[in-house]
């Protein structure tokens, strides 16, 4: 079965759901152990220089340069990352002895980034959430149409 699974989770229901069901499919059929990443993808836009650099002169700040705002980044990621980890500890207390969950915030294109993570990292299977917009789109959504389009790996998109 699948023993390494990604699950990019944004703190929806339905990416709550997908966790869940990730947790479920690694404790499924025997298996000794699953490993589970949990990826979290911060927009690039946040991090746009010249969106802290307006910001900045707004607030009466001066200016700022590129590496306060990547520091600026940095610290996002690090907070981001504390709070998937409470987030997760919250909706899963007890988790299964065979199940081991790694975090990991990254930025950038979500779609990018996901599939990017999968084929760099040994990844069996992606578990995903699907959140609906408007259109064809609205049976998935748009990320995990993407990300379907975007890899030759399982993807189980959960509703």
């Amino acid at each position: 079965m699948y023993t390494n699974i990604l699950v990019p989770f944004d703190g929806s229901d339905s990416a709550r759901r997908a966790l869940s069901t990730a947790i479920e499919l690694g404790t499924k059929n025997g298996q000794e152990s699953a490993d589970i990443t949990v990826l979290q993808v911060a927009a690039m836009t946040d991090f746009d220089y010249s969106s802290f650099e307006v910001a900045a002169r707004m607030a009466g700040l001066g200016s700022i340069d590129e590496k306060q705002v990547e520091s600026l980044a940095e610290n996002y990621i690090s907070a981001s990352k504390e709070h998937m980890q409470e987030q997760v500890s919250k909706y899963f207390e007890s988790l299964p002895e065979n199940i081991d969950i790694k975090i990991v915030v990254k930025r950038g294109n979500p779609r990018d980034i996901i599939c990017n993570y999968a084929n760099e990292n040994d990844i069996d299977c992606i578990i995903m959430g699907r959140r609906g917009v408007s259109g064809i789109r609205a049976a998935l959504g748009s990320v995990s149409t993407a990300v379907l389009r975007g890899t030759d790996l399982p993807v189980l998109v959960v509703k």
